[in-house]
């Protein structure tokens, strides 16, 4: 069954889902924001022109409301939808919030609404590579009971894979995407910090790393954690990990820090892969201190 869609956020993410919503046969009948051109810029990419605006009141036109909004707005914004009267009867509202739980949108006074959240695992740098990357991606799908199935069709709409987490869960669930997506950025900056210091540019340290990381993704798709681990202290190599060490004395100490806590931590992945024995393991452990 199509629905009508309502997007309320036309930023990178709240663009791409309905992109693809409206390519699934879905009616895109508004897309509200604050900024009429930026509202106007959305309905373009979306194939719907007529449909952008600023007024609040368009969203009663669709069964399936879209909020798109930072985190930290979610809660004012659904229940200035509800105290107004601005949702149809019986419309779902949508959030896509990793963090918070489908009933954050029936916070405070007022009418409560069918309420759901759906999460992609997967970042948005910007509108058309959000459109490109999210079929494949896996979506957490949590809300009213009764409605976690029509979340799920939503998703598979948009080429997505569905899977269900618990509320209070969420935040967990939050900490590892964060982990996986926005440390790994981090964790490249770090990288090239380290190898600027061999006489390269900061910019261009990183994209000298940019292949490595690849091949390491490529080997986490392929294998599990353990067995696409590579590297001295999977191989035991002690000395290098000595020598990796006096190395990065010249660098600031949260530098060092980051090394030493992520090298513990490799050694017990390394352990699991069996590659390490208990002698060498141990003396990493003490050396990584």
């Amino acid at each position: 069954m199509k629905q009508r869609i309502v997007l309320i956020g036309p930023g990178r993410l709240g663009q791409a889902v309905t992109a693809l919503l409206a390519e699934a046969g879905h009616s895109v009948r508004a897309i509200i924001g604050r900024d009429a051109g930026r509202a106007l810029a959305a309905a373009r990419f979306v194939g719907s022109r007529d449909a952008a605006t600023t007024d609040l009141n368009r969203a009663a036109q669709g069964n399936v409301v879209l909020l798109a909004v930072p985190d930290d707005a979610l809660a004012e914004t659904a229940a200035g939808l509800r105290r107004q009267g601005q949702l149809a009867e019986g419309a779902v509202l949508i959030h896509f919030s990793g963090r918070h739980p489908a009933a954050i949108l029936n916070q405070g006074e007022g009418p409560k609404v069918r309420a759901l959240s759906l999460h992609p695992l997967q970042t948005f740098a910007d509108t058309v590579g959000g459109v490109r990357n999210l079929p494949g991606t896996p979506f957490s799908v949590e809300g009213d009971e009764d409605l976690v199935a029509f979340g799920e069709q939503l998703v598979r709409d948009m080429g997505g894979t569905p899977f269900r987490i618990l509320a209070d869960r969420k935040p967990l669930y939050h900490a590892a995407a964060c982990v996986a997506s926005n440390y790994l950025v981090t964790l490249a900056a770090v990288a090239g910090r380290i190898l600027a210091r061999c006489g390269f540019p900061e910019d261009e340290a990183v994209k000298l790393l940019i292949p490595l990381l690849h091949g390491t993704v490529h080997n986490l798709t392929a294998l599990d954690p353990p067995r696409a681990l590579t590297g001295p202290i999977a191989r035991g190599d002690i000395g290098t990990v000595a020598d990796h060490l006096n190395a990065l004395e010249e660098l600031p100490d949260n530098v060092r820090q980051i090394y030493r806590l992520l090298g513990r931590e490799t050694v017990e992945l390394a352990i699991k892969k069996g590659s390490l024995d208990k002698e060498r393991a141990e003396a990493l452990r003490e050396l990584l201190k």
